[in-house]
């Protein structure tokens, strides 16, 4: 099976019900698979045609990408979003394709890697925009920068030279294993204990709130062991997902040590709100009340 069937297989798969890390290691595959095939059209060794070659491979990396975390992209729409996002790339496509003119045939070679790692990147930097609409441009920046860094070290020859030959889709490369399964080992905070136990169990108990509610909420936690999270209420379980995700219906703001003692039922909301320590966007009083059995 070909990379560009392994693609189209994972757009025919329906993602609205996968938890958000089975999301990321589908959206890591479609990168690295983009990210190889990219670094094939750069051999090509007329300066510049990578530029035009790489874009239909990186539309159909975006559209895919877009599929797994529920958003409808079009290949209209992945092209111009593309060129968006390239635009943090800035003067690396252009010193690459300098090195092509300088030295045709094997300047093509010397860049191969650097496709992969730019094409990793810019994969990155999707995966972000469309798990947490919203992300001002700085931000993605940095994303694509570190981004870019962690593709250089994942490149692989001997893969690439597999995927060359066969078109088949190497398999993502974990570039920090142990710093991920350290990652993993890491204890929840206080603010997750009760935002993704607590407050999950208190959803799957009221199925009367999730019905009357019926919309998403953003739950944004400043202070140690904050975060932000999503509650989608519209969904039959796993309501709860790290990250911002969809258009909200009411968005929740309070520092974490009050968050816990609302949720706790420590704390009156109403009282929370006048002095100032729990912000809602938009103040709907009738939005609030639906909630109530949460915060109790």
């Amino acid at each position: 099976m070909s990379w560009l069937d392994t693609l189209e297989d994972i757009r025919k798969k329906d993602f609205t019900k996968s938890p958000m890390a089975k999301r990321d290691e589908a959206a890591r595959d479609v990168v690295n698979m983009a990210s190889y095939a990219c670094a094939v059209v750069a051999v090509s060794p007329i300066p510049f045609s990578d530029a035009v070659l790489m874009l239909p491979v990186q539309s159909a990396m975006v559209v895919t990408v877009g599929h797994v975390y529920g958003r409808k992209v079009t290949e209209a729409d992945a092209k111009s979003l593309i060129v968006e996002l390239a635009a943090t790339a800035g003067l690396g496509m252009l010193a690459r394709q300098g090195i092509k003119a300088l030295l045709p045939v094997f300047g093509a070679l010397l860049t191969v890697p650097a496709a992969f790692a730019m094409n990793w990147g810019i994969g990155r930097v999707a995966m972000e925009y469309f798990r947490n609409p919203g992300l001002p441009a700085e931000q993605l920046k940095k994303i694509y920068e570190n981004a870019k860094k962690e593709g250089a070290s994942m490149f692989s020859r001997e893969r690439f030279d597999m995927f060359r030959k066969s078109k088949a889709a190497p398999k993502v490369e974990d570039p920090a294993p142990k710093k991920r399964a350290a990652a993993k080992k890491k204890p929840k905070t206080a603010v997750e204990k009760v935002i993704e136990g607590d407050f999950a169990k208190k959803l799957g108990k009221h199925k009367d709130v999730r019905e009357a509610f019926d919309g998403v909420i953003h739950l944004d936690v400043t202070g140690a062991g904050g975060g932000k999270w999503t509650a989608d209420l519209t969904k039959s379980s796993e309501w709860i997902t790290k990250g911002h995700e969809g258009k909200p219906k009411l968005v929740i703001r309070a520092g974490s040590k009050d968050f816990i003692a609302l949720l706790k039922g420590q704390k009156n909301a109403k009282l929370a709100v006048m002095s100032g320590e729990l912000s809602l966007v938009p103040m709907d009083l009738d939005l609030v009340m639906k909630l109530g059995p949460l915060f109790s």
